[in-house]
């Protein structure tokens, strides 16, 4: 796996372990030309794409990842849980948390009014 890619996809994987999220299946399967690119599957057998410009710096690199993979862990908890994952701490019943780069750190914030709350991979 392109080394930019798995060094983004790190932090991401332990937020999802660290709240008993579903761990995606992740396999080095490139689709984008760049090669940094994987596939995470389901246990289902569907799988979705993650890609990451291996150029970017590395803070933009894991906002970019999180997003992705966010959207595989929501579609993963539909009708099975909450999707709001990860929760918002102000809004818990309301909305996820989305990934943004702070001072040069990405950050999981509340879309709602900006609150940063903690830096992505550093979820308990």
């Amino acid at each position: 796996m392109n080394e930019a890619l798995r060094r983004s996809l790190e932090p991401v994987l332990h937020d999802i372990r660290a709240s008993g999220a579903p761990m995606p299946d992740v396999r080095d399967q490139e689709w984008a030309d760049d090669g940094a690119s994987a596939m995470l599957w389901s246990s289902d057998g569907s799988g979705s794409g993650v890609r990451v410009d291996a150029t970017a710096p590395e803070e933009d690199r894991i906002v970019m990842v999180a997003d992705q993979v966010q959207e595989w862990v929501i579609k993963e908890l539909w009708g099975q849980a909450a999707t709001n994952w990860p929760p918002c701490p102000s809004r818990p019943a309301s909305h996820p948390l989305t990934a943004s780069r702070r001072g040069g750190v990405a950050v999981w914030t509340c879309p709602r009014d900006g609150t940063p709350f903690s830096p992505v991979g550093s979820l308990a």
